[in-house]
């Protein structure tokens, strides 16, 4: 007697939403199937879905399945009757559809799927099936289920549509927000935006979301404002691992062009990057406006990678700064692009199968062929950035030779006007009066040299936080990511057990992503625009972020911010880093040997007097060993652990908005108060 492997119903579960588990990547494979199919046109359609029990229809006009197809492929999971290294037979398309699993997960949304296609090679027949997953959940086994193939008679064009009904859980707005941006996003937008070629005899690929909720974002998505991009980076692949990086103006003439030093293996590609840059004097005279294209870059802005026509996630979607474009961006601001500044696209044909995505259908394994993938990426940023760099170091020396020169001249002229208006008898005197002019602006220049090289000293301090920050992050993201797929490992009857300890290891991790968050976040080059700010909102914003710090040091934050004129002229670094510093100087004050307080309070307080007023008081014993005259000398510190600039950046700080700074050493609260007086946003009237 004989027997045959058999699979539990529970089995459905674990292939379909454990290993593809965001909803949206589902339908996105859906898609991607109807690519497959040689469809030119697919479109989603979400029906009620905004609670539990709606509809998901994925409607395409290709070649449609044949009643072998569903049987052979279509029905049997983990099978796919596509062949990565066969194009497929009418647009010559690469194959970009996984092995089932993705699908999988898109047909378990709901409780039950009507599948209904028309084989373009049987002009007139239509096949239906319908997939009863509550059937199935009470099987013994998946294979005791039978699914009947019905045939019949259309005279519709060839296509597939699946509907998946009765959803299980609500596809929310963030779930649909994401999918209609991946729709958008999944059929290379920029295809017409350069002059690479396309692929000839493929008429394209669209796709459509109907949802009325999202016509404002795809009209972002949509718009194209490629052409006011101030600087274009292209590199190019060949098959043979050369390489040529360029370097084009907003025009789209070439300024630098070289080839690369290395070879690369991996599979040919291009590389094209748009950089804005974000300023209001760059668009007076182009036909987008700042505004416009700030919204536009929120949304799609990051490098893609588009394989055989098809974008491939995450990469390029929110938060996924795959190229560390961010943290190149802080080590020189001005020239690098960065995530919310730059638009880019990969585009890479893998014919040979060398790049190999993961089970989940999110991103590829990082082999070999990927990593010199990205490496020339970088390798393309980097050279730009070096090409720019060097630009602009050669305008620094000459506009130096020049200042020097007109230095020179101003001298020269100066002598020839006093030897003509000024008499012999006081011309003595008034070259004393001169020098003592020279010997004072000697004297602030000077100070300005030394100013510019303590803040060199703290940027280069504040740019090793980041990077540090930028690194440690990486494993912790791993750590997150491993932590996920051991639970999935574990048996139910002790996933409780798991899970609470597990649980403790994810708080700490998620601490730690907070802390290493922060530099990056206060380095924002957005956070250095002076104009009018709103103090309560810093505050806000800034207590937020450091919530986990002050819990992990068991600061009590106690919040009072005041009503009325909270407005002031300057930026948001600047009153971020004012209260920061002084943050950071409670928090050592309670970490400080001898600090008795019990409960470690914290109030932060604005109001208005006629002045902006921000207060920052503890209970942390107030200022010990310093006087308070010296306290805001630059290295001058009380506490191991500190650096001593804080307070001089504090100083600086209220100093340039026209402000002043008071320090009470220990009030009845039991510590150091600390109040900045700033001068109100006036409003001009008339």
């Amino acid at each position: 007697m004989s027997e045959r492997l058999r699979f539990s119903p529970s089995i459905l579960s674990r292939l379909g939403e454990e290993l593809v588990p965001d909803a949206d990547q589902g339908v996105i494979e859906l898609v991607k199937n109807a690519y497959d199919a040689d469809a030119t046109q697919c479109r989603v359609e979400l029906i009620r879905t905004g609670d539990a029990g709606g509809d998901i229809s994925v409607a395409d006009d290709g070649v449609g399945m044949t009643e072998a197809d569903l049987k052979q492929g279509f029905l049997i999971v983990g099978r796919s009757r596509k062949d990565a290294a066969s194009l497929t037979r009418h647009f010559e398309r690469v194959p970009v559809g996984d092995k089932g699993l993705g699908r999988l997960s898109a047909l378990r949304l709901g409780h039950r799927v009507n599948v209904i296609t028309r084989p373009r090679e049987q002009p007139g027949v239509e096949l239906r099936l319908e997939l009863d997953w509550d059937a199935f959940d009470i099987a013994e086994a998946v294979e005791d289920v039978e699914i009947p193939i019905k045939i019949a008679v259309s005279d519709k064009p060839s296509g597939t549509e699946i509907r998946i009904q009765r959803l299980r859980s609500a596809f929310g707005f963030g779930i649909a927000n994401k999918l209609a941006r991946n729709l958008l996003l999944l059929s290379d937008p920029f295809r017409d935006s350069d002059d690479s070629a396309s692929i000839v005899g493929d008429p394209g690929f669209t796709t459509e979301l109907y949802a009325p909720e999202f016509t404002d974002l795809q009209s972002k998505v949509e718009a194209s404002y490629f052409k006011d991009a101030d600087f274009r980076i292209v590199g190019e692949l060949h098959a043979n691992g050369e390489a040529i990086f360029s370097l084009l103006d907003w025009k789209g003439a070439i300024l630098y062009s070289a080839p690369s030093s290395r070879r690369y293996v991996a599979p040919p590609l291009r590389f094209d990057l748009w950089h804005f840059v974000l300023e209001p004097s760059r668009f007076s005279n182009k036909s987008s406006t700042l505004p416009e294209v700030r919204a536009w870059l929120k949304h799609i802005g990051g490098v893609h990678i588009y394989q055989d026509g098809l974008r491939v996630p995450p990469y390029g979607g929110p938060g996924n700064d795959w190229l560390d474009m961010n943290l190149l961006r802080v080590r020189s601001p001005e020239l690098r692009p960065g995530t919310n500044s730059a638009i880019g696209r990969v585009s890479v044909s893998n014919v040979s199968g060398a790049l190999v995505q993961k089970t989940d259908r999110v991103g590829y394994l990082e082999n070999a062929a990927f990593q010199q993938l990205r490496q020339f990426c970088i390798d393309a940023l980097d050279w730009a950035a070096k090409v720019r760099v060097s630009e602009r170091e050669v305008k620094r020396r000459a506009e130096r030779a020049d200042v020097s020169k007109r230095a020179e001249k101003a001298n020269a002229s100066l002598d020839a006007v006093l030897a003509k208006a000024v008499p012999v008898t006081q011309r003595k005197e008034v070259d004393v009066a001169i020098a003592r002019v020279f010997k004072a602006n000697e004297r602030e220049t000077k100070v300005l040299r030394e100013e510019l090289q303590l803040y060199r000293s703290l940027a280069t301090a504040g740019m090793t936080s980041a990077v540090f920050a930028h690194e440690i992050g990486r494993p912790l993201e791993l750590l997150d990511t491993n932590l996920a797929s051991l639970l999935k490992m574990i048996p139910k009857e002790r996933r409780n057990d798991a899970e609470r300890r597990v649980g403790r290891i994810e708080r700490s991790s998620a601490k730690l992503n907070s802390f290493v968050s922060i530099p990056l976040k206060l380095l924002a080059k957005g956070k250095r625009r002076s104009g009018r700010i709103d103090v309560n909102d810093c505050v806000n914003n800034l207590m937020g972020l450091l919530e986990p710090i002050l819990e992990h040091f068991n600061v009590v934050p106690k919040v009072d911010l005041g009503a009325g004129k909270v407005a002031v002229n300057g930026s948001e670094a600047l009153i971020e880093g004012i209260l920061l510093n002084l943050i950071t100087n409670s928090i050592n004050a309670f970490q400080r040997r001898g600090s008795d307080a019990t409960d470690r309070v914290m109030n932060v307080t604005t109001a208005y007097d006629g002045d902006v007023l921000i207060m920052v008081e503890d209970n942390a014993g107030g200022i010990k060993d310093l006087d308070v005259s010296e306290i805001f000398l630059p290295g001058v510190t009380s506490s191991a652990e500190g650096t001593g600039f804080g307070l001089t950046i504090v100083q600086d700080s209220v100093s340039d908005m026209g402000g002043k700074i008071d320090v009470d050493p220990l009030t009845q609260f039991g510590g150091a108060l600390f109040t900045v007086k700033l001068p109100p946003m006036r409003v001009l009237l008339g």
